[in-house]
């Protein structure tokens, strides 16, 4: 959230009297004890907190831990149980394998492959862009990683084009590079931290059913009717009539300047294609995904691909630890009651919610709007916190709810709710390139296909016996 740092205090100020209030003033009932009130009542001031953004995330998250702990609301074992589960270590897992693709360079050799493998025209590279993302996107789970790296690659790209400052065509190029390699973090569980994050908020039973294969195959409907629909309007909307094609010289350069394949990156591509059969044959060959991301993870320290300070400093370690608390939320709300009162509050405002279609839509819309206020993060953990209980109740797969609040959270416009963005939009020149006015429509259109394609979803989902 935006804004000046007078009204944030004072929204602070009303926090922690909301707080205070529901965690010691408000009488305890027979739904919510004493206990749930004071979780209740710091989660609030919590929420509000991580909205403002007066403190970094982790920051807020262990204040709350611990004010959870010091009310004697929760025991530590509770809190911190995120901690304990296979989701977070699969997180920094996954992390460390992520680092050494982005270290040892292997990424942008593999994309630029694109320039060859795809026409050099300007249709021919936004293709190659989304589906080298496509491609790539299983072998690092940071699509901010991919994003920056990727666009100074986009940015060459369209000034071999010749495509004008300001013009339609590097806007394209802009969108092409968002839906390759940030839209498809969504696209496999493993191309985003975000993916086992949100799969690690659910109930147990849940997660147990869901491996990189189930998670691909659940999304493919998604998959297939976005980018299709969203390339051609890529394509048509932001169509340049005049475009240079990109030389043979322009490549062979790029290459060049990567030199031979490098020790790392044998390595780090052996360990990813191996990592990578082993998570889409985990039902099969019965070995965990926590268990192949960690010892992956640590062959590449052990054949020096990446180091402590690699590892360090590639780690997200405030977003891990952040996660680590989000993920015990349910734990925390379930000891105290707070989930089932919250099914009981929200039950009556379900009418017709059993109807898939219909709870797509609604689930969708109620994302969206926050998504103009509130960070991706925030929303994916606290949102699915609250409303997987809802489909349970309902008798909808808690997936579903999930997979909905995680594919409608990739909204782009106002700039600030998605950092990726504004790093594509800084890669390929900032404002003094690319025309801004673009991003409203282009986000809107992205929201209402993007709508479709959970719908178009939806009778695979049914015959699955999911809802």
């Amino acid at each position: 959230m935006k804004g000046n740092k007078t009204v944030k205090y004072a929204i602070e100020v009303l926090s922690i009297i909301a707080g205070v209030v529901i965690a010691f003033f408000l009488k305890p009932t027979e739904a919510l004890s004493a206990e749930a009130l004071k979780v209740l009542g710091i989660f609030v001031w919590g929420v509000i907190n991580l909205i403002i953004a007066l403190a970094p995330s982790y920051v807020i998250g262990l204040v709350m831990a611990m004010l959870w702990f010091a009310t004697k609301a929760v025991g530590l074992s509770t809190i911190f149980s995120g901690f304990a589960g296979s989701t977070w270590w699969l997180i920094v897992g996954v992390m460390g394998l992520g680092a050494a693709v982005k270290n040892s360079g292997l990424l942008k050799r593999l994309s630029l492959y694109s320039l060859k493998w795809f026409k050099p025209t300007y249709t021919g590279q936004v293709l190659a862009l989304v589906i080298m993302g496509l491609l790539i996107a299983s072998l690092i789970p940071s699509t901010t990683a991919k994003c920056a790296i990727m666009g100074s690659l986009a940015l060459g790209i369209s000034d071999e084009l010749d495509l004008p400052k300001k013009g339609k065509g590097r806007f394209g190029l802009l969108l092409a590079l968002w839906l390759g390699f940030n839209i498809s973090g969504n696209v496999f569980i493993n191309a985003s931290f975000q993916g086992y994050m949100v799969l690690g908020i659910l109930p147990e039973a849940t997660q147990a059913t869901y491996t990189w294969m189930t998670w691909f195959i659940r999304c493919l409907p998604w998959t297939i009717v976005l980018f299709v629909t969203y390339f051609l309007y890529i394509k048509t909307a932001f169509r340049e009539e005049t475009t240079k094609v990109i030389s043979k010289e322009y490549i062979d350069q790029q290459f060049k300047e990567l030199g031979s394949l490098k020790r790392d990156e044998k390595i780090t591509a052996a360990v990813m294609a191996v990592a990578l059969v082993l998570f889409i044959f985990e039902q099969k060959t019965g070995i965990g995904s926590v268990v192949v991301s960690v010892l992956g993870m640590c062959v590449l320290t052990f054949t020096g691909v990446i180091g402590p300070k690699e590892f360090i400093n590639n780690t997200l370690w405030p977003l891990v630890v952040f996660i680590g608390i989000a993920l015990g939320f349910g734990a925390v709300f379930n000891a105290v009651g707070i989930s089932s009162w919250m099914v009981g509050l929200l039950t009556p405002l379900t009418t017709g919610l059993n109807n898939p279609y219909l709870f797509v839509v609604v689930i969708a819309l109620i994302t969206y709007v926050i998504r103009f206020f509130v960070d991706q993060i925030t929303v994916n953990t606290v949102l699915i916190a609250v409303l997987y209980p809802l489909a349970e109740k309902i008798g909808i797969d808690p997936w579903i709810a999930c997979i909905v609040v995680y594919h409608c959270s990739i909204v782009f416009y106002p700039l600030y709710v998605h950092p990726n963005m504004m790093i594509c939009l800084g890669a390929l020149g900032g404002e003094e390139n690319i025309e801004t006015k673009h991003f409203a429509p282009a986000d809107f259109v992205f929201m209402a296909l993007n709508l479709v394609a959970l719908l178009a979803c939806v009778p695979v989902w049914h015959m699955f016996g999911m809802c």
